[in-house]
């Protein structure tokens, strides 16, 4: 008769975003499906505000990677329960997709790098980084120390040396940052020349 049953705290919508993204960084399936089958219809009616990095997480890498890897990890589980509609929120038509767009336009300037139209090629390249200005993510951290790099030799072959070299210190500074330590000491090696030593 005196029988209580503990019930499980409800978790407030961050906490159970949290603790859905912490099971997907952490491999905890059994704990993750629990969740994921159990809150099935508040994840889906919740999952929009969960697309979007907030501020807070933009300006941390590590804080980043693991939101973006818990909203896909979360997504493609309710794939796998029959419910695309998450993927769906997450995946942008190639044509509407700034990152593939940015991709693109720097490979139109290692074109023109390569033919000599260095002026053109930075053109280009400083436009992609005025349109990624706050952008963040893996993409985003592949990309950007390529386009510095591109812009320091660029600028090295048109003659721009301090550009040259600001460009290139960058491009090295953001692959030890990210811990790219190959592209780290490529840069380097590119400003021994630049600097002529």
């Amino acid at each position: 008769m005196g029988f209580f049953s503990r019930r499980p705290k409800k978790l407030s919508d961050d906490e159970l975003r949290d603790a859905l993204f912490d099971a997907v960084a952490g491999s905890s399936p059994r704990h993750f499906y629990e969740l994921l089958t159990s809150q099935l219809e508040r994840i889906v009616a919740l999952f929009p505000t969960w697309k979007i990095l907030p501020p807070a997480v933009q300006s941390d890498v590590s804080r980043a990677k693991w939101w973006c890897q818990g909203a896909i990890g979360v997504a493609a589980a309710v794939a796998e329960l029959g419910d695309r509609s998450l993927m769906a929120q997450l995946e942008v038509p190639p044509d509407q997709n700034p990152v593939i767009q940015w991709q693109q336009s720097f490979l139109a300037a290692e074109t023109d790098a390569a033919n000599g139209e260095y002026s053109s090629a930075i053109s280009k390249l400083e436009q992609i980084l005025e349109e990624m200005e706050g952008a963040t993510g893996t993409a985003i951290d592949d990309l950007l120390p390529k386009i510095y790099g591109l812009l320091g030799t660029v600028n090295h072959r048109a003659g721009n040396r301090e550009q040259a070299h600001h460009f290139t210190v960058k491009a090295k500074i953001y692959c030890e940052r990210t811990g790219d330590h190959e592209g780290a000491q490529i840069y380097a090696r590119n400003l021994t020349v630049i600097d002529g030593i």
